[in-house]
This record gives structure tokens, C-alpha cells and sequence, in this order.
């Protein structure tokens, strides 16, 4: 069975389940009686138009591929606001961190440790399926997302491995995979919504494990998909 474990907030899907959404605490303590430069403002509650344009002008979007650590996060990330990792019964799978300090975002993604694909075959086509999730934060969408909001978009998609000329493609119209492999190491280009993401996992006759991160104007992304014959 695949799980998406997550120990705060829990949502469910097919052959998924649990994401966590973790929150920030701000501490502030006492002051002196020196001179100090005015604090800046702290918006409480829903921003005013004018103050959610100051916030979409000034924000920063960044991604990235890394190693997780033992509790989910990068060492790349922001303080993280959402964590998730996805796996099968043996370990193997991916994690997923998204990370927010003030108006910077940044979505990570990498394999985890211990994965195993299997060995790789030198010949024959493979039709393999499961399950994708995607996890986005960024600047609001109209109805869809508010500022800052985390949106994840999970999903089924039938792939097919080429072994013989290194090629893994396939798309359920929402993502869209476009990779090469010559060793296990996969490689190329995703699609999310039309987004292109930089593509990288590992390919197995047993399992294929890929992940993908990418960034634009209005948020950054990122997420994987494990599939097997």
C-alpha cells in the first residue's frame, strides 16, 4: 500500500493519504529603551487589496531537488510550512517540503534514502501506473488558492518505459512526463498544468520513482509519482 503520511493535518486519496501542514510560531520579547527603527507591519487577518498587491510585488519563488532528512525536511528549504513523503510497503518513494519566510516560498523535492527500483532491463517496452501528488505554494489565484495557501493536486498516470532506448513518457492531461535514462538515473522534463518542471529520479524494472520541481511568476511547485507494472 502506498501512504503519504503527514502527522498534523490529514487528507485522503487513493493509494495516498496524510499531509501535514506546519505552522509557524513568531516569538517577540521585550525591548530596551534604545532608539530602534519602526517594526514593519504586521497584517492581521486578510490582507486589503492594496496590501496583498505590496505582498504579490515583493515575492520570491524558488525550487529544488535535495536529500531529505530523517524528519522530511531540506536543508535548502524555508521554515516549512507543509511536509509530505510518499512510499510504498519497502521504503521506497520520495519527500516533499515546501517552505515560507515572509514573502519568499521555496518547494523542494528528493528521493528517499534507501529507494530501490530494481534492476534495469536492457530490452522491452513496460506500460506501468500509479499515483502522482503535487504540492504548490505561491501567490493567490483567484477562488482557487489565497496568498501563501498550499494547494496539492494528487492523481493516477499510465507511463511507458522504453528500455531499450531510455525513454519514459505519458500524461493524464494534468501532468505530463518526458524523461530519458541510459543507467537508472532518470532525467528530463514534467509538466504540471502546463508548467515545466526539471524532471530526475531512478528507473527499475520492479518500479520507476520520479521527482520534479519548477517555479514561475505566480508560485513554486513540486512533487513525484511512483509507478509499477
Amino acid at each position: 500500500m502506498l501512504s503519504l503520511i503527514q502527522p498534523i493535518r490529514t487528507l485522503t486519496f487513493a493509494n495516498a493519504s496524510k499531509f501535514v501542514v506546519i505552522c509557524c510560531v513568531l516569538m517577540t520579547g521585550a525591548c530596551d529603551n534604545s532608539e530602534t527603527e519602526d517594526a514593519p507591519e504586521q497584517i492581521i487577518g486578510d490582507p486589503t487589496p492594496e496590501q496583498l498587491r505590496q505582498l504579490e510585488t515583493d515575492t520570491k519563488l524558488s525550487s529544488g531537488f535535495g536529500t531529505p532528512r530523517a524528519d522530511g525536511t531540506f536543508s535548502a528549504s524555508l521554515a516549512t510550512i507543509f511536509k509530505g513523503s510518499f512510499e510504498d510497503d519497502l521504503g521506497n518513494g520520495y519527500a516533499v517540503e515546501l517552505g515560507r519566510d515572509d514573502t519568499r516560498f521555496s518547494a523542494m523535492v528528493g528521493l528517499l534514502p534507501g529507494t530501490d527500483v530494481g534492476p534495469l532491463p536492457k530490452t522491452g517496452i513496460a506500460s506501468m501506473r500509479g499515483t502522482y501528488s503535487v504540492s504548490e505554494v505561491g501567490k493567490s489565484k483567484g477562488d482557487e488558492r489565497e496568498y501563501g495557501e498550499v494547494a496539492t493536486t494528487t492523481g493516477r498516470i499510465l507511463l511507458r518505459a522504453d528500455f531499450e532506448f531510455g525513454t519514459l513518457q505519458g500524461s493524464d492531461g494534468i501532468l505530463s512526463v518526458d524523461g530519458e535514462f541510459t543507467t537508472q538515473t532518470l532525467r528530463g522534463s514534467a509538466y504540471f498544468n502546463s508548467r515545466q518542471a526539471a524532471l530526475a529520479g531512478k528507473v527499475g524494472q520492479d518500479r520507476v520513482i520520479g521527482i520534479f520541481h519548477g517555479a514561475d511568476d505566480e508560485s513554486t511547485f513540486a512533487g513525484g509519482f511512483l509507478v509499477e507494472p
